[in-house]
């Protein structure tokens, strides 16, 4: 009896640890997308110049995923998430400590690199400790409305924050991860699983597997494409803001794509089980379209009189990427049970590869035809994304 009731507050402590954390990526990589002004000051550069600390974070936290999660399938959970915790911690503050670019995007590299062997792993960590069924699509859903709210929070925390010094933002989360470190340490028992195999080779032939199935590759290409399209709109947009619209109202704009994110992961899972994951992914995609039609139809999103109907159109990217991440997620996790980290960090790896390459390949249209046409190319990938996603469902159907 006693047992029973510790080995549940000991999962409820590791979903409060999972939950944070995989918030707290969120918040760490989006804090940047109001900073674009205030950090070009203080370093003296332009603030194209601070795109580059986007994929110094975005590049090494998705190679890392690549591995990381077939890594936690054979080491253990928890030793992966603590190391990684450890290099994400000492780049959180080398940030605040920086006083020039070059040692900002070395913290971002840190943090990334760090980070990339937290992410994935939270995933099938929250697996591992989920009964079989219906509440693995739930509890994935609420991951993905905890990580778009972050999407969310992020900018309006900085926002607010950089009104005193927005070096505040990253000792605070250096903190978070501290207290996090502190409470994995002593922590009796963590959930793992033993592995006999727990070798190199072990973990090359979960990946060289799992990466020959096509309905993986589709699912790696569907988490790439939801970034190009989905945050496409949301780190582009922040851009367009830059040096026009007030920072704490940027803030306040680009918390909608969290709230309405949150709010459609939470139901997330509730969806799949009443509607079916494939009408569930074609309400998703119907919010992007919307979203992208939206901008691209009122044009000038910096013009005040535009501001509502912004507001909007990232109301319907929120629901968008609240949905379709978690979904891809839920995929993660069941086409290959055994391998439940090897997936989860293969499609966070296309999801976050896709981040780190949006600042410079949108970047061309950006300079050639304004905000505008970057909105166009994002209808343009999120019609490939659709075609994508429906193989995928339609493979995945047949595994059934």
């Amino acid at each position: 009896m006693n047992q029973t009731i510790s080995s549940n507050k000991e999962n409820r402590l590791t979903k409060f640890i999972i939950y944070l954390l995989f918030g707290l990526g969120p918040v760490t990589g989006n804090v940047i997308l109001v900073l674009f002004g205030v950090l070009s000051t203080e370093f003296d550069v332009t603030p194209n110049a601070i795109l580059l600390s986007i994929p110094a974070f975005m590049v090494p936290f998705a190679i890392i995923q690549l591995f990381s999660g077939a890594v936690s399938d054979v080491k253990g959970r928890f030793k992966v998430i603590i190391f990684g915790l450890i290099i994400f911690g000492i780049g959180m503050f080398t940030a605040a400590a920086s006083i020039s670019l070059s040692m900002f995007i070395i913290a971002n590299i840190l943090g990334g690199f760090g980070f990339g062997f937290v992410n994935p792993v939270l995933i099938a960590l929250l697996t591992d400790i989920t009964p079989p069924g219906p509440e693995i699509p739930k509890k994935i859903g609420y991951l993905g409305g905890v990580a778009a709210f972050g999407v969310g929070l992020g900018p309006l925390i900085a926002g607010f924050t950089i009104q005193y010094s927005w070096r505040y933002l990253y000792f605070a989360i250096a903190l978070i991860v501290i207290m996090c470190l502190i409470i994995l340490f002593i922590m009796k028992k963590p959930p793992q699983k033993d592995h006999e195999d727990s070798g190199v080779h072990a973990l090359i032939e979960a990946l060289k597997q799992e990466t020959r199935r096509p309905i993986v590759v589709l699912m790696i290409t569907s988490a790439f494409l939801i970034s190009f399209s989905y945050l496409a709109i949301i780190i582009w947009t922040s851009r367009a803001f830059t040096g026009i619209i007030d920072e704490s109202l940027a803030g306040i704009l680009l918390s909608l794509v969290g709230a309405a994110g949150a709010v459609s992961g939470l139901i997330n899972g509730n969806l799949i089980k009443r509607i079916g994951i494939g009408l569930t992914l074609i309400i998703s995609l119907i919010a992007l379209f919307i979203s992208t039609a939206l901008l691209i139809a009122f044009g000038d999103v910096t013009h005040s009189g535009n501001i509502i109907f912004v507001g909007l159109a990232l109301i319907f990217a929120g629901i968008a990427g609240g949905i379709l991440f978690p979904c891809i997620m839920y995929y993660s996790q069941i086409l290959s049970p055994e391998r439940r980290g090897a997936l989860a960090g293969l499609s966070t790896a296309g999801y976050f590869i896709g981040i780190a390459l949006v600042p410079v390949t949108y970047e061309p249209f950006f300079l050639e035809g304004g905000i505008n046409l970057v909105y166009s190319v994002i209808l343009f990938v999120s019609l490939i994304l659709t075609v994508n996603v429906g193989f995928l469902y339609f493979l995945a159907r047949k595994l059934k």
